[in-house]
């Protein structure tokens, strides 16, 4: 048996040198593309993790900030789009690190967070803590955090859009994230939605409750636009889903 000495001395285990002086690595640019999904529907695409902005009347909702140097990109990009209407709240689906990671800048930028209400107290804590040794968005620009609590639905409405909020309700045992949200817009018919489909996955473990929710809320889809994956009609979305092995074995829609 090899011998181990315990509170020995190691030597210096400092970086070298050269790392010590290397230049930080400069991060790639976040390429952001708009594709008009609808009237006053904007989908902000070019990476792993999308987002969706909607216009109102007097100002635009932005749904989702996947990431702090997304949420940057994304946040300068939807106020570029409809001069003169400012940029006021974000919809943020659940608390998963690429739903979320923006919330800082989000918060930074003075918008008002709208998320479950289980979320709540999290986003305050995660808002709350200071970058103190490499400075985020909020640590240089610190502002309270403006947040709406959602229930089961919530619906933002005015001449321009309509857009519901919807909890994702448990469906036969099987529970996708406990304080998950997903949007549609009537008018359209366009479902928005964050880790319930993506057209890219192998197999769909949660269909049976994406369904259900679909079902249970009467809501008439003609297109999907997903945070992960690419937009599609609602009846590629099913034959999709139909179509993968181990998807599904009874569809509550049937």
């Amino acid at each position: 048996m090899k011998k181990i000495t315990v509170d020995s001395a190691v030597g210096d285990i400092g970086a070298p040198a050269n790392v010590k002086t290397a230049a930080l690595p400069v991060p790639a640019a976040q390429n952001v593309t708009v594709t008009e999904v609808g009237k006053g529907i904007w989908h902000l695409g070019g990476s792993g993790a999308n987002s969706i902005l909607f216009e109102f009347d007097d100002h635009l909702t932005l749904y989702e900030v996947p990431s702090e140097a997304r949420a940057v990109a994304v946040i300068a990009k939807a106020r570029t789009l409809v001069p003169g209407k400012p940029l006021t709240q974000v919809i943020v689906s659940h608390h998963h690190f690429d739903h979320a990671g923006g919330l800082r800048v989000a918060v930074a930028e003075g918008l008002t967070v709208i998320t479950h209400k289980d979320n709540v107290d999290f986003f305050k804590d995660l808002v709350a803590r200071h970058h103190s040794i490499e400075p985020d968005a909020l640590e240089r620009n610190s502002k309270p955090i403006k947040i709406i609590p959602v229930d089961d639905t919530y619906t933002l409405k005015d001449k321009s859009m309509e857009l519901r909020l919807y909890h994702v309700l448990k469906y036969s045992g099987n529970f996708r994230e406990g304080t998950l949200l997903y949007a549609y817009v009537p008018r359209d018919r366009v479902l928005v939605q964050a880790d319930l489909y993506d057209a890219g996955w192998g197999r769909y473990e949660w269909a049976d409750v994406f369904l259900w929710n679909m079902k249970y809320r009467s809501l008439r889809i003609d297109k999907d636009v997903p945070v992960h994956g690419e937009i599609q009609t609602w009846s590629n979305v099913l034959k999709t889903m139909q179509d993968r092995p181990n998807s599904l074995l009874e569809s509550p829609l049937n």
